[in-house]
């Protein structure tokens, strides 16, 4: 399908601590057309539409996708970087086959695990998250679907099967990340509520076929819970003792994690396994568990309230971030953010006591759905000086067939930047990823 392209700037819609949401402005942009697609001008619109709340809200939803300009007006972003929407890659539908099946040999419910290999301009990418493991992928280029080329293999050579039968627990592969020739993962414990700490990170090589597998190691004392999830790479103007790698974990109201997005830095350059690498925090929200605040579900006012301080502005328990990257001195996460309330419980009783509302994910847990795919955007030089202030702006290319906002993993390399949205396509039943592609400019 293809989708408009737009361009615009991010104002007001700053948050410090204890500060809230302003509004976002539009800013002109270039007249294009997009296949059958031809956008006005917006100084025509302006002058051809009323200038009240509702209509320009109509027009900020009307005008999605293609170019966003992360902008500058505040000084919360600083100089403009422009990213431009050239479509997504679909990843193979594996037929059915009992054996490939029952050996998680396919990509339905994969976690969107990916990341770009520059020197072979392809995709590694795990697969079912029972087996997970790991295919290499075709870059066929926006518009078009991967093939394999290298079939599903174990790059760990054993090592996380080892581990998940040394901690008697099923352990997800949460994250790769490309370096200089060798792959970085990262993983957590799933379900980890009682913050038992695990070695959560490896690397191997980008010889797949003797792949040297290193670790796994640990990042300093810290819980895979704030450590285990996403991974990016620090550019080096930024690079404080070495510190190249960030790394971090938001796990929904859970002790252990962060409240919001979260950035550990790290060398691991050298780590072995078993290794405890120095790391430093650049950016962690602790809640308040003891300040829980009482969120009445039939009042409008109450949406997107957070039920603990401390968090990012409007952070619920069943938000989630799931990659993350540097463009420029942009540090941008990805994941989704609920709009309704932050509730525990049955998805039935959401349900009831906010009059209709629903949240996609079954079963007894955190819910405040429905969801949208978001950005949290800050400035890497402020946040280096231990400001905290934060955009948030909504990711308007998600697909999202099944209402899950499952933004995952995101790779940068020159000017291209990919980001994984889990369930971005159905095969059937199955949900399969896709593979957003961004110019940035």
């Amino acid at each position: 399908m293809k989708r408009l392209a737009s361009e615009w700037r991010v104002a007001e819609e700053t948050q410090n601590l204890g500060g809230s949401h302003a509004s976002m402005d539009l800013l002109p942009f270039r007249e294009s057309s997009h296949g059958s697609f031809t956008k006005r001008h917006p100084d025509a619109l302006k002058k051809s539409l009323p200038k009240t709340p509702i209509m320009l809200l109509l027009i900020r939803y009307l005008i999605i996708a293609g170019t966003i300009l992360l902008g500058a007006v505040s000084s919360v972003l600083g100089s403009d970087v422009h990213i431009e929407y050239l479509g997504h890659i679909s990843v193979p539908k594996v037929p059915y086959d009992d054996k490939a099946y029952s050996e998680g040999r396919h990509f339905g419910y994969s976690r969107g695990t990916f990341c770009y290999i520059p020197e072979r301009d392809s995709f590694l990418m795990i697969g079912h998250p029972y087996s997970q493991k790991f295919a290499e992928l075709s870059n066929p280029g926006p518009g078009k679907r991967a093939k394999i080329v290298r079939d599903f293999f174990d790059p760990t050579q054993g090592a996380h099967a080892k581990q998940e039968r040394e901690t008697d627990s099923q352990i997800y592969l949460q994250a790769l990340l490309y370096d200089r020739g060798r792959i970085y993962l990262s993983g957590e414990k799933w379900y980890n509520v009682t913050g038992t700490h695990i070695r959560t990170h490896g690397s191997f090589s980008t010889n797949f076929d003797n792949p040297e597998f290193s670790g796994w190691w640990r990042i300093g004392d810290r819980s895979g819970q704030v450590t285990g999830y996403y991974m990016a790479k620090i550019p080096d103007p930024y690079v404080e003792n070495g510190n190249w790698l960030l790394t971090g974990g938001s796990v929904s109201w859970r002790g252990g994690s962060s409240a919001g997005p979260c950035a550990i830095i790290a060398n691991p350059d050298g780590a072995v396994a078993g290794a405890k690498v120095p790391s430093s925090e650049l950016l962690v929200y602790r809640a308040n568990h003891d300040a829980e605040r009482d969120i009445d579900f039939s009042n409008p006012l109450h949406k997107g309230v957070s039920r603990f301080p401390g968090s990012v502005e409007g952070w619920m328990g069943n938000n989630n971030v799931g990659g993350a990257a540097v463009l420029g001195n942009r540090l941008i996460f990805f994941g989704r953010q609920g709009k309704g309330y932050d509730f525990y419980g049955q998805p039935e009783d959401y349900t009831r006591l906010t009059s209709g509302l629903e949240d996609p994910y079954g079963g007894k847990g955190y819910k405040c759905g429905p969801f949208e795919a978001v950005m949290w955007i800050y400035n890497l030089d402020a946040l280096q000086q231990g400001d905290r202030s934060v955009v948030r702006m909504t990711f308007p290319w998600a697909i999202n067939p099944r209402g899950h906002c499952d933004l995952r993993n995101a790779s940068v390399h020159d000017d291209t930047l990919y980001i994984c949205e889990a369930t971005g396509e159905m095969f059937g039943d199955e949900p399969l990823p896709v593979i957003h592609v961004l110019r940035i400019r």
